[in-house]
């Protein structure tokens, strides 16, 4: 008879720990859950075992059996709650290893992965009833239209989803791609891109150098609906991929809230966060619970998912000090002799053919190839991830050849003989634009040295999966082998690997490259050489306790209101979204190893401020906004990234507001026609560069000779002709910046004066005569008329006798208005030399008024900028 009427009953247990023993085993499956593992389930089940929504992270070193616990919990909940769970992992090997696992330990699954047409009926048909777990990729729910509707969901190597969650939202451009072109214009037309950095991104300049940009904030948002115009046409013309265009589908009517990072080779359009609370497939989970064999200290599992609250179950107390297999880190940099050109490749590649396989791991393709080309010789048998996914057993089974993986550090599992050597080339920080942008471009490292951290942990644990497993890690770029040197970081390791770590760096340090091929073979033999020095790192693992990195307490407390603040500018909530950054920046506060990340969420908080005073109460907003770019500017001290972008929010809201000068299309004109006859423009680089380290290192401190000097060479940059008199007399300027007998400018500078205190009277009647005295000294009647006195200094409280007694033509200016000024004219100044040295003067006026155009220094833009507050108003 065909037809099926009884339907057996499932048993339930009240714990997951208590569900496994009910349960089908396989062949395969072990009798009963190791201790960590119950360990953990028993800390869910008190804490998290209920039908409530929710945010849990479970933390289990690899090889402690992380699948178990995740499918165990997921199966649990099913059968109570009648949920439907999904378990997601990276990748598509991943999940179905993961799901064949589950299914031996009597778990019933239904493996969905690849499109969903391709999906086998019955098994979706088994989830949709809710008699089964789903076993997808994190593809499955972060797309543009998820077909997998889960209110249950398991994220598996969760510490290295961020890429795989914020995929969703990126739009990425190549520059083989016709849409880079037209949304690098459609930039550079709404000012978020500087003229000259476009200039150089289309000569292939940054290309070469690697530089990311970070487009004016403000100026993509203003400009919004013009760039999604021009993705819309890319898209309808087939400019981009179609991972790109889905991507483009998700931020798509929020650009506004999105970044967008430029470099020579690409484009990346994303939030700085993901904004998963506006993703149904994702929010709408009754629990998520993430597993991960590293969580971390400083919030990055927050940022990753983009949520606000994340609770943690850490591993057991046991897993402090218990290891996964034995690792032998070689770092032929610090080897003797291999410092030569080519000695280090050759080390390597004879190492690899002795051991026979390696896996070779890259931040990125392109540092991949290179190493792949440099390494391996051309007859080398070289996999690469899709061939390793689809049939993993190939490169397993193979007696030698090369698994080259560019940011693929983890969810490759290859225990056993499958492979014994391990190569890290290149600093695993540059998974995207954004990773890079903050890494090199900003300085904030300290933001990404928890994720390095964890791939260099993950990455070189690809072939010790089990107590039994060993493997030669080889580290071969010179950011790496520092950071593993930084004792900071090895005192954040675990400590089986910072002992590991810490033995390597000693057995590499003047060792010869004889001593050190040596010691590989012991190793790969694990003869009694090899057993003997491995006591030096049993006994170091025991040593110290593991601490955090410097800035991590710091980070941990300002991720939630991050996210906070991500979800608000999302939302087009402008002024929450300050006010939640502003949260973010006070636990960023203090500490100088963190002052590099403030810059850029200072600059975020500025720039959402220009946002919500173009939305209303304006004058508010734009001081706000003034206030956070002051602080950006101070804290990204010694970085370049901010130079090229526009920092005055009056100027960005409302530009009519500032006032016009008289005759300013004359001085801009002399001013362009001065600096195309400078011999600094076209003269060698040493005279040129000595001046611009004069002006940062005077402008940089506050004594008086010093910062006079900066002065007057800041008024060269400007296009002036500087005037310094140095009759030793109470009353002469410190500086005189004169353009013909158009316009002068006059500086007082009390750079040293108390921060807190007041403008005194007789210090403005002062300096309100500078302009008389360098009449006299040029014997001229008069200075040119509407002429002006800058009084710069820290001080920002005038005495009301000061106000009373200074002219209409004396203003006030902060020390940090002369920095940006100088910052500004600096950049400039480079792109003028670059791009204009060769050029005579005629040709060159065209591009060296586009330039100052562009950095906003022009006589007719700097100017405005420096008169918004009259000494006289007190």
């Amino acid at each position: 008879m065909a037809f099926q009427r009884r339907r057996s009953v499932e048993v339930t247990a009240a714990t997951a720990e208590e569900l496994y023993p009910l349960l089908p085993h396989g062949p395969g499956a072990p009798r009963e859950l190791w201790i960590r593992q119950a360990e953990v389930l028993r800390a869910y089940h008190e804490s998290f075992g209920t039908a409530k929504p929710g945010d849990v992270a479970i933390e289990l070193p690899t090889g402690a059996g992380k699948t178990l616990v995740g499918a165990l919990v997921s199966e649990w909940r099913r059968r109570t709650f009648a949920e439907r769970p999904a378990f997601l992992a990276p990748t598509r090997q991943l999940a179905q290893q993961a799901a064949d696992r589950a299914a031996s330990y009597g778990i019933p699954v239904s493996v969905l992965t690849g499109r969903h047409t391709s999906w086998d009926s019955a098994a979706e048909t088994r989830f949709v009833q809710g008699k089964s777990v789903a076993f997808a990729t994190y593809s499955a729910i972060f797309n543009s239209s998820p077909k997998l509707d889960p209110t249950m969901l398991v994220l598996d190597d969760a510490h290295a989803a961020e890429s795989f969650v914020a995929a969703n939202w990126s739009v990425v451009i190549n520059r083989s791609e016709r849409a880079y072109d037209h949304l690098l214009e459609a930039l550079t037309e709404c000012g978020a891109l500087a003229s000259s950095v476009t200039a150089r991104l289309r000569d292939g300049e940054d290309a070469t150098r690697r530089t990311m940009h970070l487009a004016g904030v403000p100026q993509v948002a203003a400009a919004a609906t013009d760039i999604e115009r021009v993705l819309t046409q890319a898209t309808s013309q087939g400019w981009m991929s179609t991972r790109a265009e889905f991507a483009f589908s998700q931020i798509q009517g929020s650009l506004a809230a999105s970044c967008v990072f430029v470099s020579g080779g690409q484009i990346l359009i994303r939030p700085f966060i993901a904004p998963t609370s506006f993703h149904p497939a994702f929010e709408a989970a009754v629990q998520r619970l993430y597993l991960s064999a590293t969580v971390g200290d400083g919030g990055e599992l927050l940022r990753a998912f983009g949520r606000k609250k994340i609770e943690h179950i850490p591993a057991p107390a046991t897993s402090a000090t218990q290891g996964t297999g034995r690792r032998f880190f070689v770092f032929p940099r610090l080897v003797d002799s291999l410092q030569d050109e080519g000695a280090e490749e050759a080390f390597v590649a004879d190492a690899i053919a002795f051991y026979g396989k390696a896996v070779l791991l890259a931040p990125d393709g392109r540092t991949r190839d290179a190493a792949v080309a440099k390494l391996l010789p051309e007859d080398t048998t070289v996999w690469e991830a899709e061939e390793f996914e689809d049939a993993p057993d190939g490169f397993a089974q193979a007696p030698q050849g090369v698994l080259a993986l560019a940011n693929r550090y983890d969810g490759i599992d290859l225990p056993g003989e499958a492979c014994r050597m391990i190569v890290l080339v290149g600093s695993p920080s540059g998974a995207h634009l954004q990773e890079r942008f903050l890494h090199d471009s900003a300085g904030a490292v300290v933001a990404l040295r928890e994720r390095i951290r964890t791939r260099l942990t993950q990455g070189a644990g690809r072939a010790t999966r089990d107590s039994s497993d060993y493997s030669a890690v080889l580290v071969l770029s010179r950011e790496l082998v520092n950071f593993c040197a930084d004792p900071a970081v090895q005192a954040a390791l675990h400590p089986e690997l910072r002992a590991e770590v810490v033995f390597g760096l000693e057995c590499s340090t003047g060792v010869s490259a004889a001593e050190t091929r040596e010691n590989l073979e012991h190793f790969r033999a694990q003869d009694a050489d090899w057993r003997e020095a491995e006591g030096d790192i049993l006994v170091d693992r025991e040593a110290a306790p593991r601490t955090s990195l410097p800035g991590t307490e710091q980070l941990s407390l300002s991720a939630r209101y991050e996210v906070e603040a991500m979800n608000a500018a999302w939302g087009g909530e402008w002024e929450r979204a300050v006010t939640c950054a502003d949260k973010a920046l006070e636990q960023l506060a203090g500490g100088k190893e963190i002052r590099r990340y403030q810059a850029l969420w200072n600059y975020l908080a500025g720039s959402w401020a220009v946002a919500a005073a173009r939305a209303g109460h304006g004058d508010h907003w734009i001081e706000v906004a003034q206030q956070r770019y002051t602080a950006a500017r101070a804290a990204a001290a010694g970085t370049r990234w901010l130079a090229d972008l526009l920092t005055d929010a009056t100027q960005m809201v409302t530009p009519a507001a500032v006032p016009a000068l008289s005759g300013a299309d004359a001085l801009d004109a002399l001013v362009v026609e001065q600096i195309a006859a400078s011999p600094l423009r076209t003269g060698p680089a040493k005279p040129f560069t000595n001046l611009i380290q004069e002006i940062r290192a005077g402008l940089g401190q506050t004594e008086a000779e010093p910062y006079e000097r900066a002065l007057d060479g800041l008024g060269r940059l400007a296009g002036s002709t500087s005037c310094r008199i140095h009759n030793g007399a109470d009353a002469e300027p410190d500086s005189v910046w004169m353009f013909g007998d158009l316009f002068w400018v006059a500086c007082e500078a009390k750079s040293n004066t108390d921060p807190t205190g007041q403008i005194p009277a007789h210090e403005a009647r002062e300096a309100c005569g500078h302009l008389n005295y360098a009449a006299a000294e040029q014997d001229v009647s008069a200075a040119p008329s509407g002429s002006i006195t800058l009084y710069i200094t820290p001080q920002q409280r005038i005495h009301p006798a000061a106000a009373s007694v200074a002219d209409a033509g004396l203003y006030l200016v902060s020390l940090d208005q002369a920095r940006d000024l100088a910052d500004r004219l600096t950049a400039c100044w480079e792109a003028i030399r670059s791009q204009t040295k060769k050029t005579g003067s005629g040709k060159a006026a065209l591009d060296i008024e586009r330039l100052l155009r562009t950095y906003r220094v022009l006589p007719s833009q700097w100017i405005p900028e420096l008169i918004a507050r009259r000494v006289s108003d007190g």
